[in-house]
């Protein structure tokens, strides 16, 4: 990028699987431009590798691997930066975000909301899942404390019943009971089958069941029970229940509960977007005047409903993008999606900073619809992910946005770290210790995400 040309902002809002992924991906196209600048907000001071957050909870040397220090992220020097705090609101060209340090939003006067802009904009805020999945708290610190806590609630416990038989339900179950085999473990889940998610076979679910039922955790389908005091936001509860299931009337007793049910997100910053007014045409005036940013959201998740390129929507935001749980691009979320949405993103926005270069340049005629997601195939293409034909973007598909496949049904539910169950593509259904074991048992890709950081494993 010529030194004279207008100095491109992006922000990444988010930086977990999905972020990194992106601003990685950025870095390796974009590290000779000095005039491109990448910020990354993320509230926490350090990357939360929440795949591996069962383990760390019944192995105590695991819990090291899940945080990991931003510090590293951005080469030394660069003009890139991290911004610790949390985005409030989201506008066409900017977002505001609220500081924080030392683990809490600050309640000093430096708490009031930053103004920080950006020309192009990726949402990676990810999801809620219920602890010990994933914590609620702004600091590593914080986050290593809880887990401590319920650890020992575990080691202190006798009869642990998890209500929820998804992904996560099914690996806490079988990491509970197989590191503490003498304690009885419930999985308790409404559904006929586990982890009940489309496009996955009945013999995934059926092996799920099996494993379980095999390493000792009893497994009760078709049931539902309310347990007083246990809630999503509650989802630990250290207590003596007497359980009745609803359908048998059966009474099961309990001195500590999980809740393992669902994910959800926060979209409520998309409250403030509206089209930018060099979008509006006098044809659509009125309709602009009445925006409603609803209409970006799902009307039942709440995640913001994106188009094949990752671009939110609606034609009025061809530089903002949502990746990851946030997003409705994949039927089934999971970390792996959110790292190849990530990089879809990265490349498109190259993509679109490399189309401005040759405009501003004056290397093609103007089109008056280059910079937006058409419904045609003008700007979208098969999506070649190839690094030599993207890298510098000098080919003759530089102007052709790339469309975002979503991952093929594929999961790893590793449940001890012996093995548990996996569904490949090819491979289809692994019953027992290997593929589970090398996919993801041994160390949940610990030494990847560390090294995706820059950082050694401790």
């Amino acid at each position: 990028m010529a030194d004279s040309s207008p100095k491109k902002h992006i922000v990444v809002v988010g930086g977990s699987y999905g972020g990194v992924a992106c601003v990685n991906k950025l870095l390796h196209y974009l590290s000779k431009d000095t005039n491109v600048e990448i910020t990354l907000i993320e509230k926490c001071d350090a990357r939360y590798h929440c795949v591996a957050s069962y383990r760390a909870l019944v192995q105590k040397d695991f819990a090291k691997n899940l945080w990991i220090p931003y510090s590293n992220l951005f080469p030394k020097g660069s003009p890139h930066r991290i911004y610790r705090g949390l985005v409030k609101d989201i506008y066409n060209d900017h977002v505001l975000a609220t500081p924080i340090h030392d683990g809490a939003e600050s309640s000093t006067s430096s708490s009031e909301p930053q103004r920080i802009n950006f020309d192009y904009l990726v949402i990676a805020t990810g999801s809620m899942i219920p602890s010990p999945a994933k914590w609620k708290v702004n600091s590593s610190k914080e986050g290593l404390r809880k887990l401590d806590e319920t650890r020992e609630d575990i080691v202190q416990s006798e009869r642990i019943v998890i209500i929820g038989g998804g992904a996560c339900g099914v690996e806490l179950s079988g990491e509970i009971k197989y590191a503490f085999p003498d304690k009885s473990v419930t999985l308790i889940h409404e559904m006929p089958h586990l982890v009940d998610y489309p496009r996955f076979p009945e013999s995934f679910k059926e092996e799920a069941r099996r494993y379980l039922t095999n390493q000792g955790v009893e497994v009760i389908l078709n049931e539902r029970a309310d347990i007083e005091g246990l809630s999503r936001e509650n989802s630990v509860q250290k207590a003596e229940r007497a359980i009745k299931l609803q359908k048998s009337d059966r009474v099961i007793h309990s001195d500590l509960q999980f809740f393992s049910i669902g994910i959800k997100v926060d979209t409520g910053f998309i409250s403030t977007l509206e089209p930018p007014p060099d979008k509006v045409t006098p044809d659509k005036k009125s309709e602009t005047t009445s925006f409603d940013p609803q209409t970006l959201l799902d009307a039942k998740s709440h995640v913001i409903k994106v188009r094949s390129t990752l671009q939110l929507d609606h034609d009025a935001f061809p530089n903002i993008f949502a990746i990851g749980d946030v997003s409705n691009a994949d039927p089934v979320p999971t970390c792996m999606a959110a790292v190849a949405a990530g990089e879809t993103a990265a490349r498109n926005i190259v993509k679109l900073i490399r189309k401005d270069e040759k405009v501003a340049a004056g290397h093609q005629h103007h089109h008056p619809h280059l910079h937006q997601h058409q419904s045609s195939e003008a700007m979208t293409g098969a999506g070649n992910n190839s690094d030599d034909e993207t890298n510098g973007y000098n080919c003759h598909s530089w102007n052709k946005l790339e469309n975002y496949r979503p991952t093929q049904t594929m999961m790893v539910l590793a449940m001890n770290p012996s093995g548990g169950v996996s569904h490949l593509p090819v491979l289809g259904t692994w019953f027992g210790n290997i593929a589970a074991r090398v996919a993801k048992s041994s160390d949940f890709f610990s030494a990847r995400f560390w090294r995706e950081m820059n950082m050694p494993r401790p």
